[in-house]
C-alpha cells in the first residue's frame, strides 16, 4: 500500500521494510545485539517487536534515506502537494500534526512541539510537528518557518545505553534555525 500509494508517487526509491541486500550495505549498523538476536544489527530492523512481525510494523522498520525523506516531508509542508500530484489533502495533514488533546503533545503519529523541553529545541515554533525514533533518527518541521530538519543517526551502535543524543537534538535544530532564519 505504502509504496503504490506513497513511495512511488513521491519517487522515494529508496524508503522499504526490509532492504534487500543490495541496499544493506548502505545501512548504518544500528546495535550489536549480544543479548537475543546474538549479531550487529544492520539493514534489518531493530525494534524487537516489529522484528518478530517480520520486520513490517506501524511503529518501526521503515528504511529511508534524507532525500527520500525531504521529499516527503516537503509534501507534508506543502499541504500535501508535490510538483503537481496531490498526495494527501491538507486538511488530514493539520489533523495529523496537530495537538489532539491538552494534556499530551502527541498529534496522530506525530509529536508536537512541547513547552519546557523538545527535541526540537527552543526556536521551532509552537507550529511544529516532528517524529523522533529509538535508534536516533527525527525529523521535526516548523510550519511557520517552513523549514524542516532529518537527522538519520544510530545512537543505539555499538549499545543502546548511548543517550547523548538527548542532549545533542535541541542544540542541532536550534542551530539550523539561526543558520537559516535571518529574521531571528
Amino acid at each position: 500500500f505504502l509504496r503504490q500509494k506513497l513511495f512511488k508517487r513521491l519517487a522515494m526509491k529508496r524508503t522499504m521494510y526490509n532492504p534487500p541486500a543490495k541496499y544493506r550495505r548502505d545501512c548504518v549498523p544500528t546495535e550489536k545485539d549480544n543479548y537475543w538476536r546474538m549479531m550487529t544489527m544492520k539493514g534489518k530492523v531493530h525494534d524487537e517487536t516489529a522484528y518478530l512481525m517480520s520486520g513490517v510494523a506501524g511503529h518501526a522498520g521503515l528504511f529511508s534515506t534524507a532525500g527520500d525523506l525531504a521529499k516527503f516531508m516537503y509534501m507534508m509542508l506543502n499541504g500535501g502537494m508535490y510538483g503537481s500530484k496531490k498526495i494527501l489533502n491538507s486538511t488530514t495533514i493539520n489533523e495529523w500534526t496537530k495537538r489532539q488533546t491538552e494534556s499530551s503533545s502527541r498529534g496522530l503519529g506525530w509529536d508536537t512541539k512541547s513547552e519546557g523541553y523538545a527535541s526540537c529545541g527552543e526556536l521551532f515554533s509552537k507550529h511544529s510537528f516532528g517524529h523522533t525514533g529509538f535508534t536516533g533518527t527525527s525529523v521535526w518541521a516548523d510550519k511557520d518557518r517552513e523549514l524542516f530538519v532529518i537527522l538519520l543517526t544510530n545512537r543505539v551502535y555499538p549499545t543502546r545505553e548511548n543517550r547523548k543524543i538527548i542532549k545533542f537534538r535541541p542544540p542541532l535544530h536550534n542551530a539550523v534555525v539561526k543558520a537559516v532564519d535571518y529574521d531571528f
